[in-house]
């Protein structure tokens, strides 16, 4: 599941494949990627569902059974990228990954849930917007351009931008998003492919981008117009964060 971590010939990589490549490891491709999935693919989606179809947030998504069929769907994954993918980075790199992924988990279950006994958090789509929009306009041209000569201060340069962002947000939260902030945020982080990547995409030929970028961005206006009609007299208080906890709401995740 990791062998663009490792492989040279990766055909995403571009000037990754050697920027950043020591001991077997595409190291600034690695932390790139983590940041990305971090955002894109686990944290987003779980907003955006919850956002959809706000019934969610109180709810267990998947049963015992369910749990159990997509973990070992992840094990086939797993298994069928070794034949898709072949190229074997060694026991030691994949045995890493493995320790890593544990390592990481464990932290994980130790790190506070972020729960605001009010919502009174006083930041506008203006800030909020614009400042999810500079999240993978700065780290993509951050570590795909090579600006930075030696590629150790790309990451530690990613590694203190992911901190600023984390202390910021963290703060934020203590003080409690509403809806529609969490959904300005991510507004503008998904902005800069719905708005600007998929058109470049689509430019260079990949016919569609730009298409789905409109319906991505139809897509959270629909949830943001959604979410203003739940508190039909009090959107300013809507965007801007109420002192009272929304019911369906127990806590920032």
């Amino acid at each position: 599941m990791v062998r663009s971590f490792f492989s040279p010939t990766w055909k995403d990589l571009g000037l990754l494949a050697t920027y950043g490549r020591w001991l077997g490891t595409n190291w600034v491709w690695a932390e790139w990627l983590a940041i990305y999935h971090a955002i894109f693919s686990i944290t987003i989606p779980i907003f955006l569902v919850e956002l959809t179809y706000p019934q969610s947030k109180t709810r267990i998504w998947l049963s015992s059974r369910m749990r159990i069929l997509f973990h070992g769907l992840l094990v086939l994954a797993i298994i069928l990228g070794f034949f898709a993918f072949p190229y074997d980075p060694g026991v030691l790199a994949i045995g890493g990954c493995i320790a890593t992924v544990v390592a990481l988990s464990w932290l994980a279950k130790k790190v506070p849930n972020i729960s605001p006994t009010q919502r009174n958090l006083k930041v506008s789509w203006r800030i909020l917007v614009p400042l999810g929009f500079s999240v993978p306009t700065i780290f993509f041209f951050l570590f795909t351009s090579a600006l930075i000569p030696i590629a150790a201060g790309t990451m530690i340069v990613g590694a203190i931008l992911v901190l600023g962002y984390e202390r910021l947000l963290s703060r934020w939260a203590r003080r409690g998003f509403s809806d529609l902030q969490k959904l300005g945020l991510m507004t503008g982080a998904l902005g800069f492919f719905a708005a600007f990547l998929d058109f470049i995409l689509e430019s260079f030929g990949r016919l569609g981008t730009s298409a789905l970028g409109v319906a991505f961005i139809l897509y959270l206006l629909w949830i943001r117009k959604k979410i203003i009609l739940q508190f039909p007299r009090s959107k300013s208080s809507a965007q801007l964060g109420s002192r009272m906890p929304e019911p369906t709401d127990p806590g920032v995740r």
